[in-house]
């Protein structure tokens, strides 16, 4: 039985999907290394630690909201596949939670996306806010991209196993 998941505290945006993959499957594209690049458009990141993304990992990145940039580190702070995904970015003058829920649904996979940004400084959140970056735009884009992407990795039937209907 799955564990219910805590409602977003205040401040932190939460957006749901469902992806047509079991959780493994989203498990697995969203931790993939060559997927990273296109599932964190607003992150460029640097090499994972060996032991990524276990609980406690960290590397480095580049943050990208809005007319902001700044370098960030990243720390795995929960990982549990096929359940929950979660992490900090940590930078000067910006923070940004981000946490994942996986529960199997229907012969899928309801994914839980939430994101908690918050700033120091009002340079910090005037860069922002020129630029029209949102947490909101971080889930969005990013889970947009995870369903693509998880739907689309699913196996296909190749030419020596018949499909239903078909000799």
């Amino acid at each position: 039985m799955p564990v219910p998941r805590p409602a977003p505290p205040p401040g932190v945006l939460e957006r749901l999907t469902y992806i047509q993959a079991p959780p493994r499957a989203v498990w697995a594209t969203l931790h993939d290394p060559a997927a990273q690049d296109a599932l964190f458009p607003e992150l460029r990141l640097g090499p994972p630690a060996p032991s990524w993304p276990a609980a406690g990992a960290t590397r480095s990145a580049r943050l990208r909201v809005g007319l902001l940039v700044a370098n960030v580190r990243l720390e795995s702070l929960e990982a549990r596949p096929s359940g929950r995904f979660q992490l900090i970015l940590v930078g000067d003058g910006v923070r940004l939670i981000r946490t994942w829920f996986f529960d199997e649904a229907a012969g899928g996979t309801r994914v839980a996306a939430t994101a908690g940004l918050t700033t120091t400084g009002r340079w910090t959140a005037a860069f922002i806010a020129l630029g029209r970056g949102s947490a909101a735009n971080i889930v969005e884009t990013h889970l947009r991209i995870l369903k693509e992407m998880a739907e689309g990795s699913r196996p296909t039937p190749g030419p020596g196993r018949p499909t239903a209907g078909r000799r």
